[in-house]
């Protein structure tokens, strides 16, 4: 694996690596629980120590090199995960497969990330194995080990010297706009994101962790190790667990008494629906909104639903990060509610936040440990790129040329390009969109996430399953994809009533500028942590006309 010289940063308090933290922790609290739930099981710190120090001996990955891990939310994957550390090699998660129906494609993507790991060893927890059997083998390592084998009673390895600053983690981006890219995440980097959220939300012995999200998820991964850091109880839980019945997770959730989680903002729309009723949230103190742009109608609206169930309103804690910052890289002060800030829609398109009708929600200052500025050092209330610089960020993606620091993904002075477009009000973050999806007709720039927002209002879309992006032939124009689950005997009129309200909402002409597509439920494409991926979409329905 290589990638662009890393910068000079100072490393994180304490022990320098992944493992020797762990160790670190289990030393304090051997039998503190790690609780997986949907698989009815549970790992004490001490045994996971124990049972990784099996694993790395195992391991057939030299300092350097990738692992790669194909697990549920179980054992195994943090498992895999510390083994990799004790070796010096880098834990490099790989997605679930869909289903049986997705075996062909995803194969060819896990084929595809295996390559350009240059992985060796890949580790799949054993139900996986069988399901899968020799279709395994196309994904191109040239050893694939089972989970329950790999931790089997059996020798340790002996500890070795690793170098922090080796990465620890290859961790794939989710491709919302673009193929997905290999980060590497240093040992260093690791530590000083889990260092970075301690310190922003008072991470304590008080405090038990929970999460549905995908461990090989950054939010997922690195909410999950830095629980483990403290020496808290974590709870897991697999994704299917909270997308199958959302109102049973949350009942769950409640009877541990966890204090912290992490959901993208699809998560509160779903819990809408759920009974508040019997519900005691009120051990929940920090609830992390982040992955996708945050609605301010559904911060509201969660709070209002479960505000008799315990939930207070400033639990809510809106965030902004991504996987080259390791995870986060901002978030607002603790105990404050959210912050909305209403914009011109149209002045913020042209690069200026100026007072409108358009609600955005402040996702806080830089964390810890981070720095955050507008491209150029513009001043307040302008809009442009967001750039960050931190101990938490990466040196660079896999196998990425050395370029020149103009023409790469860093500027000049060392700051990451996040290809993000935001803008600060008195130190405070609020996201505006993405570069490169800005949708522009007759001159005039759109955010997709406007229309977007226009679309969800309207009845017979379902909730938040809607995207917008520019066609450019035959004339640019803003095209509009939204899954409903009505008949098709009532398509005609959803997509006149979808057109009019963009219509209003953009001002654009009647019969102009627009057009308007439905799909079924479930069926736009979406990246690993379930973001709706834009121009995935438009490829998609290109191929298909």
């Amino acid at each position: 694996m290589s990638a662009r010289p890393s910068v000079p940063r100072a490393a994180p308090r304490g022990e320098p690596t992944l493992h020797e933290r762990l160790d670190a922790v289990a030393a304090e609290h051997p039998d503190q629980l790690i609780r997986f739930h949907s698989e009815r099981t549970e790992l004490t710190y001490a045994e996971l120590v124990a049972s990784s120090k099996r694993a790395a001996a195992r391991l057939d990955a030299g300092p350097g090199e990738a692992v790669g891990i194909l697990a549920p939310n179980g054992p195994e994957f943090l498992q895999t995960v510390f083994a990799a550390s004790r070796i010096g090699a880098a834990a490099c998660p790989l997605p679930l497969p869909a289903g049986l129906r997705d075996l062909v494609e995803y194969g060819e993507r896990t084929a595809r990330i295996v390559a350009a790991a240059e992985m060796r060893s890949l580790v799949l927890s054993t139900r996986l194995r069988r399901m899968l059997g020799q279709r395994a083998e196309a994904f191109g390592a040239k050893e694939i080990l089972d989970s329950t084998e790999l931790v089997a009673p059996g020798r340790e390895t002996a500890p070795v010297a690793v170098d922090p600053e080796l990465p620890a983690i290859l961790q794939f981006t989710s491709g919302s706009t673009s193929a997905p890219k290999g980060v590497l995440l240093t040992h260093d980097n690791v530590l000083a994101c889990a260092e970075s959220i301690t310190e922003a939300i008072a991470l304590g012995p008080a405090d038990a962790h929970a999460s549905w999200l995908p461990l090989f998820h950054d939010m997922g991964l690195f909410g999950t190790l830095t629980g483990i850091f403290t020496g808290i109880p974590v709870n897991l839980w697999n994704p299917t667990a909270f997308v199958k019945d959302p109102g049973r997770w949350l009942a769950e959730f409640a009877q541990t008494r966890a204090t912290i989680t992490t959901m993208p903002n699809f998560a509160f729309d779903a819990l809408l629906d759920a009974d508040p009723a019997g519900l005691d949230l009120s051990a929940w103190r920090v609830c992390f909104n982040g992955a996708e742009i945050i609605r301010p109608e559904s911060v509201r609206a969660f709070a209002s639903r479960f505000a008799g169930a315990g939930f207070r309103a400033e639990a809510m804690t809106p965030g902004y990060g991504m996987a080259e910052a390791t995870l986060v890289a901002t978030l607002p002060p603790l105990g404050r509610t959210p912050v909305v800030e209403a914009v011109d829609r149209h002045e913020l398109a042209r690069g200026r936040a100026v007072k409108g009708d358009k609600e955005i929600v402040g996702l806080g200052r830089a964390v810890p440990g981070m720095e955050i500025r507008i491209a150029g050092g513009s001043p307040d209330g302008s809009v442009g790129e967001v750039e960050l610089r931190g101990a938490a960020v990466t040196s660079g993606y896999l196998d990425d040329p050395v370029r020149p620091a103009d023409d790469g993904i860093f500027t000049a002075d060392g700051w990451l390009r996040t290809g993000d477009l935001g803008y600060l009000r008195a130190g405070e973050l609020f996201f505006a969109g993405r570069a490169k999806e800005m949708i522009t007709v007759r001159g005039v720039n759109t955010y997709p996430s406007d229309v977007e927002a226009e679309v969800s209002q309207v009845s017979g879309v379902r909730r938040g399953r809607c995207v917008a992006y520019a066609v450019l032939e035959p004339h640019e124009h803003v095209a509009v994809v939204a899954e409903t689950a009505l008949p098709e005997a009532e398509h005609d009129a959803l997509r006149r009533a979808i057109a009019a309200r963009v219509r209003r909402a953009l001002g654009l002409a009647t019969g102009s500028s627009l057009t308007v597509h439905l799909t079924a439920p479930d069926s736009l494409p979406r990246t690993t942590s379930g973001k709706l991926r834009r121009l995935a979409t438009a490829a998609l329905l290109e191929r298909s006309a």
